[in-house]
């Protein structure tokens, strides 16, 4: 949460004037969350208790963003923890809590460096995001499924490429600020509700792109 994408989509909220709640796995990342404006809330994965530590962590949020990765691979809240995966946990909780609005980000690209660490494990990384996505269509909520293209370090343009329409793939990569942006205005924008968008570095301005998807 303190790096990457997580930082990133931090800091576009507080920038709307919204406070961002992590989920995270160990207490040693805490004292980075706090200083980030961030409000900690340690999981144990592995308890009796996660679902309603969840519960009262979503309790008066007035939406989730997962972008926490699968059960696989770097950025993971945990495979099979003991109650389920990270996306049936979230939307669960979500729905139980009356939190209607739910952005997941997914990924079809993930970037070399990934792919190496993710070595043989590949092939159920990109299979557990797709049941990820389908967990979160069949919830009672208002989601929206990001793809973006491959994660990189690039200076923030506010410009994208986006795509729709059954199974949309994107054109290629993009910045982590410009996605966390993304991300950020799609909570607001109504048209993206139960949506599948893919996301790249582009031309068009973010928020006018998510302004002018079609009914």
């Amino acid at each position: 949460m303190t790096t990457g994408l997580g930082a990133r989509l931090a800091r576009s909220l507080q920038d709307r004037a919204m406070v961002p709640v992590g989920l995270v796995r160990s207490a040693g990342q805490v004292p980075a969350l706090k200083e980030a404006g961030v409000e900690p809330v340690v999981l144990d994965t592995h308890s009796a208790g996660l679902r309603s530590v969840v519960v009262s962590a979503l309790t008066g949020a007035s939406a989730v963003v997962l972008a926490a990765g699968t059960g696989t691979g770097p950025g993971s809240l945990g495979g099979a923890t003991a109650a389920a995966s990270p996306a049936a946990l979230l939307s669960g909780a979500a729905e139980r809590t009356g939190v209607r609005r739910f952005v997941l980000v997914s990924a079809l690209l993930p970037g070399d460096a990934q792919r190496a660490a993710l070595g043989d494990d590949l092939p159920a990384y990109l299979r557990e995001k797709a049941d990820a996505e389908r967990v979160v269509r069949e919830r009672d909520l208002d989601w929206t499924v990001l793809r973006p293209g491959t994660l990189e370090e690039a200076a923030p343009t506010g410009r994208i490429l986006l795509r729709s329409g059954a199974d949309p793939r994107p054109e290629g990569g993009i910045g982590r600020a410009d996605l966390a942006a993304t991300v950020t205005e799609a909570l607001t924008a109504p048209r993206t509700v139960h949506r599948t968008l893919a996301v790249s570095a582009g031309p068009d301005d973010i928020s006018r792109a998510l302004a002018d998807l079609r009914s």
